[in-house]
């Protein structure tokens, strides 16, 4: 009995690692990821956008355009709000293109985002392109100029 049981559990065991190979293998190919960071200087142009530059991030070194998809909205704290928008980033290697979620504290100056990379929209380097940046920063003249570190992580397609 203890000889048929041996015999079950070794070929169970084959089985499944033959049956993990091959997936393990497509994990592995699916994407290149790589860890993001640079300095982001931005300025509002007043009409619900924003520009900048990208510095001391490799590939995402370039010029950004950021447009507002909501209007700040209050938080549970009445100095800060909420905000979402999209951006794009041409770079040398392509565009890459974020939907953003952000939090700005309008009596510190400070703010934070999430963007999210959407794969559809991006060109070149960036095309299928996933994965989360995440921009902290400050303004301080009131929202006219903001700079900004962006840290996060690409995952390429290749």
């Amino acid at each position: 009995m203890k000889l048929k049981i041996r015999t079950i559990a070794t070929f169970a065991l084959v089985a499944l690692t033959i049956g993990l190979f091959p997936l393990a293998q497509s994990a592995a190919s699916v994407s290149d990821c790589k860890q993001a960071k640079g300095n982001l200087s931005l300025v509002n142009n007043g009409n619900g956008t924003t520009s900048g530059t990208i510095t001391q991030g490799g590939r995402l070194n370039g010029t950004t355009q950021a447009t507002f998809t909501s209007a700040f909205t209050p938080t549970p704290d009445p100095s800060s709000f909420s905000f979402t928008d999209n951006l794009t980033l041409t770079t040398n290697k392509g565009v890459l293109v974020t939907h953003n979620i952000g939090v700005f504290d309008a009596a510190t100056g400070l703010f934070s985002v999430i963007n999210r990379i959407d794969p559809n929209a991006g060109t070149g380097d960036f095309a299928g392109a996933t994965g989360v940046l995440y921009v902290s920063g400050k303004t301080t003249d009131g929202g006219a100029t903001f700079q900004a570190e962006i840290t996060g992580e690409i995952c390429f397609a290749n």
